[in-house]
């Protein structure tokens, strides 16, 4: 599977005047690509879109070469649930549990607020391999990634942050995912922080992220024009997935299975829920499994 170089990034920034902290994403490349490799259809792909945004906000923390953060919901809408992920090195991958959804597809425009629906069932998990860091379980309503971030930071991490995500299509297919997220720190000024608020709900952060190309932009629309950027980091829809472990999910299957594949000359298809590509583990590989089992005490 060959991918386009992604001009994704994750910065971040750090305002001295006023002691509030940027958090700005811009992960397009990549939930277009997820679309694709999904055979997504327009309203599932501005779903996830959304939520890579919330996960790579939310993400900004990393600090473990090995960290990930996932974000999983179920949903009462008939997207029915999700799952993405970002690893500290920038990579991306997800799913929705549904990818074509023929009722709001059809429309002139996504409709993702109804694909989410009224209610959500929100798990955010840190992990390191083989250990879990923290986790947090909440609901939401109305269910939307952008609830989910707000209710992680304002109720599970008891810090005071606002984030917007911004989401357009073009043609049936995502042209552009950008959010944007800041905190008070401890020492904030809490005056700055309500008028940047305010530009939040208003729909000034948000016209900002729609038609900005960069945070610098960003923070000069809303007021912030003392921030000082920290490097960008890159980001980019790449999935752990791979035939070795393919191979190893093959293995975990018992003997019998296994000679049921070889007799029925069946190679084993396996896909990748997490970014939708397909493996194949052939026939003779199999039979080398399978005596290698028989070898066995």
């Amino acid at each position: 599977m060959i991918m386009p170089k992604s001009s994704d990034l994750l910065t971040t920034g750090f305002s001295p005047g006023t002691k509030l902290r940027l958090v700005y994403v811009d992960v397009t490349d990549s939930a277009r690509a997820l679309e694709q490799n999904h055979l997504s259809g327009p309203t599932a792909g501005m779903a996830q879109a959304e939520a890579l945004i919330a996960v790579a906000l939310m993400g900004a923390d990393l600090d473990d070469h090995d960290e990930t953060i996932a974000l999983r919901m179920q949903v009462s809408g008939p997207l029915q649930g999700l799952l993405v992920e970002m690893a500290a090195d920038g990579a991306l991958r997800g799913y929705t549990q549904v990818k074509v959804i023929n009722e709001l597809d059809g429309r002139e425009e996504a409709v993702v607020d109804e694909a989410f629906g009224e209610r959500g069932e929100v798990q955010i998990i840190r992990a390191v391999p083989g250990r879990i860091v923290s986790q947090a379980t909440f609901t939401t309503t109305p269910a939307s990634p952008l609830a989910a971030i707000h209710e992680y930071f304002g109720r599970s991490l008891q810090r005071p942050a606002v984030a917007q995500i911004a989401t357009l299509e073009y043609g049936g297919t995502v042209d552009l995912a950008r959010g944007v997220l800041v905190e008070r720190l401890p020492d904030g000024n809490p005056r700055e922080f309500e008028r940047i608020a305010g530009l939040f709900a208003d729909g000034t952060a948000l016209e900002a992220l729609e038609c900005g190309i960069s945070a610098m932009d960003w923070c000069e629309t809303v007021g912030l024009a003392d921030i000082r950027m920290d490097p960008p980091k890159p980001l980019a829809f790449r999935c752990r997935c791979s035939l070795e472990r393919v191979e190893s999910v093959v293995c975990a299957l018992a003997p019998d299975e296994l000679a049921e594949l070889v007799r029925a000359a069946q190679p084993a298809q396996i896909y990748c829920h997490m970014c939708g590509k397909g493996y194949e583990v052939p026939i003779s590989r199999l039979a080398t499994l399978l005596e290698g089992y028989r070898g066995q005490p």
